[in-house]
């Protein structure tokens, strides 16, 4: 055994980006789903090796330390990206 955790299965989820924990959990709200259902957003290892993730950004999601990376990585993966007001 490896004692590592296997990865959470990304495929199907929704991400969101968004500048805070708080944030993302609003916005969580808003869509309707529960945590296991959306990912929150905060670096840009969570899309390697997606196609066409979606991704609904919200709050101050510009502030993020690594929104550079973030939005390359976005971009990357061809992210289906949705405004959450």
């Amino acid at each position: 055994m490896s004692g590592k955790s296997p990865a959470p299965d990304r495929s199907g989820k929704v991400f969101i980006l968004a500048g805070t924990s708080h944030e993302y959990s609003i916005a969580r709200r808003k869509l309707g789903l529960n945590p296991a259902g959306a990912f929150w957003l905060a670096g840009p290892k969570l899309l390697a090796g997606l196609k066409r993730p979606k991704v609904y950004r919200y709050g101050t999601w510009q502030t993020l330390a690594r929104i550079k990376e973030i939005e390359e990585a976005m971009r990357a993966a061809d992210a289906e990206v949705i405004e959450l007001t």
